[in-house]
């Protein structure tokens, strides 16, 4: 009934408000009391309108899960971390900066007090006439201008100038008598250039020391407190309740260092200034750079922890924004409360489900992402039949491709492989159940044998289908050809018009003669073979250029390829590899490498090992290089040995 009420009568209420409310700004007169009511009711619906926008924007904005639990951990974790964090760093940043001000500005009336007894003691050591009062004050000068190369002075005897440097003042000021001054001073008010003036009278006599204000004058501060000067000058204006200050752009600036200025602040000091004209006060604004917890330790003293007083400023702030956090804690429960319960209906399904009752359904409590994951699991369970068929088609194709991995392992050589003059030993161990390594010995007559190893690109069925079919095509063309690049020139040419142009095959290719002590090879893009010259102890590498079959369809295929030609000696040792052996990886992702494997082969050569031994040095090095490491590609060689 009152879904019905809603739903017929207040689209219409709606609309009458709005129309009366028209017409009582158009100037029309309502009944007494109607106007009110029509703005009462607008005001409801605009209520409950934006009522209905916010439930909708926060479904919006909450349906996914991550979003909920982003917004949980924002409001149980980070803002009272991120308050915390800007509290504590503007604090910091304010109360050091202010104590570097006071230290800047008690250095700048120190250096002023010290400039004034300076003067003072010049001009009590003057005795005699104006010459003997000059020589005089070069001697006092001298030191102080090993300190200030830019020091100006001026010597007056009355309104007499004795002796001056070529900026000094033209005349003094009636409001420095009869003390004399020790501060700042700015000669022009519409001037940032400002120095340090020390000036004392003594009798008749009065000097006038300045200094400018730069970084040589703040040199001590640097070293004593780790203060540096960056630049001076502008204004300093009262504006409202609070003070604006300018720095100025004057020439004296100074560069802070990049390395200075990660951690480090620049802060404002306002120091006294008097216009030399008339003596009126003002403020300039100097601009220092510092680092605060260097300054915090240059101040302590060694019978003082200023960091208990920091622990207890710090507690009490942090007492404050931990009632904060238990209500930003308070709001992330609650909103983990509206995922847990959810959760808890999808564990009381899994668990009927563990206990075989697939036509459990759990019940949909919330138009969510969670919602919608239920709704999920409900059609999990409908269809888990179908997931058990699966299951068993899955273990039907595992035993064919056990079966098809028999079949490819009986492609390959069965049974020893005998030559007059040579010892041979292969190995192939394929990563997966099937792989795309090849090798082969064919007998081509009493004195000789052709040795091929090949990789398809690849790993799986597909490439164990392609190295199924090189080896019938090698088993026709090796009866046909005696060169082995034109073997490899010829195979080129048929599985170039054959192969997926996404694959392609790297082969090396040799025919080994007793008879000649010969070996013709010839490689296609392969891994280059390794040949242990007898009685060196040394391996060599023989790489001929060659092209992978398949990439190119002949003319740069038989441009590129060489075939080479070696001298067989009575205990010349070859092996023919793939990259699964260079490339075997560890668990630190470290490759076994062509260097380790030669190593092994170097390190057998005064043992005189045969080739079935030293096959097994080579695969048990690996393995103890690799460790748990699966096997991540299949490994193949062949080893020759000439005896």
């Amino acid at each position: 009934m009152k879904r019905f009420f809603l739903e017929r009568w207040s689209g219409r209420i709606l609309l009458v408000s709005l129309a009366l409310y028209a017409a009582d700004r158009a100037g029309a007169a309502l009944p007494c009391g109607l106007g009110f009511l029509c703005r009462a009711s607008l005001f409801v619906y605009a209520c409950w309108g934006l009522a209905r926008l916010g439930r909708y924007l926060v479904r919006r904005l909450l349906w996914r899960i991550r979003t909920k639990l982003l917004v949980s951990y924002l409001f149980i974790a980070v803002v009272p971390v991120v308050l915390l964090l800007l509290l504590f760093g503007l604090a910091g940043v304010l109360f050091s900066g202010l104590v570097a001000s006071h230290i800047v500005t008690a250095e700048v009336d120190r250096r002023a007090v010290l400039l004034r007894t300076a003067a003072d003691a010049a001009l009590a050591d003057m005795t005699g006439d104006d010459a003997g009062a000059r020589a005089s004050l070069e001697r006092h000068l001298a030191p102080l201008r090993e300190a200030n190369p830019d020091l100006v002075f001026s010597l007056w005897r009355g309104d007499k100038v004795v002796a001056a440097s070529v900026d000094a003042p033209s005349r003094l000021p009636e409001w420095t008598r009869p003390e004399g001054y020790a501060g700042l001073v700015r000669a022009n008010p519409e001037d940032d250039a400002t120095t340090l003036t020390g000036l004392a009278r003594r009798g008749d006599r009065a000097l006038l020391l300045q200094v400018p204000v730069d970084e040589r004058l703040f040199t001590s501060l640097e070293q004593r407190m780790g203060i540096r000067f960056v630049t001076s000058g502008g204004t300093v204006r009262q504006k409202g309740h609070g003070v604006q200050v300018h720095i100025g752009e004057g020439a004296r600036r100074r560069a802070v260092p990049a390395d200075e200025k990660v951690g480090g602040i620049s802060f404002p000091a306002t120091p006294e200034v008097r216009h030399w004209a008339d003596g009126k006060s003002d403020l300039v604004p100097m601009l220092f750079h510092f680092q605060p917890y260097e300054l915090l330790g240059r101040l302590s003293p060694g019978t003082l922890n200023l960091g208990d007083v920091l622990v207890k400023a710090l507690a009490a702030v942090a007492g404050v924004f931990l009632v904060m956090y238990f209500v930003a804690l308070g709001l992330g429960l609650a909103l983990a409360r509206s995922i847990t319960g959810n959760i808890h209906e999808l564990y009381r399904g899994t668990e009927r489900l563990r206990q075989g009752d697939f036509g459990n359904r759990i019940r949909v409590q919330s138009r969510d992402q969670l919602g919608d994951l239920a709704e999920s699991f409900n059609v999990m369970a409908a269809s888990m039949q179908g997931l058990l068929m699966e299951q068993a088609e899955k273990q039907r194709l595992e035993e064919e491709l056990r079966i098809a991995r028999q079949i490819q392992m009986s492609l390959l050589p069965q049974g020893a492989v005998t030559l007059p003059g040579l010892r041979v030993s292969a190995l192939c161990l394929p990563a997966a159940e099937v792989g795309g390594d090849y090798y082969d010995l064919l007998p081509l007559s009493p004195t000789r044998m052709g040795v091929l190893v090949a990789d398809v690109s690849g790993k799986g069925t597909s490439a164990a289908l392609y190295m199924a079919e090189l080896k019938g095509l090698v088993l026709s063309l090796s009866r046909i050809h005696d060169s082995p690049a034109r073997l490899l020139s010829e195979a080129n040419r048929i599985l170039a018009a054959t192969l997926d142009p996404r694959s392609f095959i790297t082969m090396t290719y040799a025919i080994v003669d007793t008879a000649t002590q010969t070996m013709r090879y010839a490689r296609a893009g392969h891994n280059p073979m390794i040949h242990l010259e007898a009685g060196t102890g040394r391996t060599r590498v023989l790489t001929p250029a060659g092209l992978g079959l398949g990439i190119d369809e002949g003319a740069r295929f038989d441009q590129i390829l060489e075939e080479a030609e070696v001298r067989l000696q009575s205990g010349d040792l070859f092996l023919f590899f793939t990259d699964g052996l260079s490339e075997a990886m560890n668990g630190r992702a470290e490759l076994f490498g062509e260097r380790r494997l030669r190593d092994v082969i170097e390190s057998a050569e005064g043992e005189g090992e045969e080739a079935s031994v030293l096959k097994d040095r080579i695969l048990a090095a690996i393995r103890d290089f690799v460790g748990d490491a699966a096997q991540n590609d299949d490994m193949t060689m062949v080893i020759l040995k000439v005896v």
